[in-house]
């Protein structure tokens, strides 16, 4: 399960604006497309959606970006560790300085049912806040709602969606190379397979 949340915080208007203009170019493409493509075109658009949020999200000035902090990532990171093993496999992670993401592996509990994403986002979410406002000195809300998840299909999209992960920091021009960045992670067992 590939997983991405954010802090909570509203977009710029003029980001607004511009996914706006790319949301109806899209459902025009989308109405002229045939029955049969339909689904496909579907698909591809929420991707081109997603990898677009997460370039504004890495790129804007204009939004908080507190995260990148080493004690902030101290609790992001302790929070994703604390139950890898036993409710979920972290694959790998990486925090930036206003979203997170996660890739994991939903383990079974003793009755044999996946713990389910929400109930470990919500986790996630829920000490991290606590700590973090705590750490801030401040209240409220730290987090955006609404998460995006993704189901990972194969060992292919596993590699690709590690890769997307680890690299963030460097596509968003923070770092060279994704091993400075101190917010990224990967379980050593992967490293051969994920990186290049």
């Amino acid at each position: 399960m590939f997983i991405t949340y954010r802090l909570k915080f509203t977009l710029p208007s003029k980001i607004m604006e511009e996914f706006a203009r790319r949301r109806q170019e899209w459902l025009k493409e989308w109405e002229n497309a045939l029955p049969e493509d339909k689904q496909a075109a579907k698909v591809r658009e929420a991707g081109l959606r997603f990898a677009w949020f997460d370039e504004l999200l890495d790129k804007s000035f204009e939004v908080p970006g507190f995260l990148q902090s080493q004690e902030i990532t101290d609790i992001i990171a302790t929070a994703f560790q604390h139950f890898n093993g036993l409710r979920y496999r972290l694959i790998a992670y990486c925090v930036m300085p206003n979203h997170v993401h996660a890739l994991i592996l939903p383990l079974q509990d003793a009755e044999g049912n996946s713990f389910s994403p929400a109930r470990i986002i919500y986790g996630w979410k829920r000490y991290t806040a606590n700590r973090i406002n705590r750490s801030l000195g401040r209240t409220g809300s730290l987090w955006q709602k609404e998460s995006y998840d993704h189901v990972v299909r194969d060992e292919k999209e596993m590699i690709n969606v590690t890769e997307y992960i680890i690299q963030n920091p460097v596509r968003a021009g923070l770092v060279k190379n994704w091993e400075e960045w101190p917010g990224t992670w990967i379980a050593e067992d992967l490293r051969p397979e994920c990186v290049l």
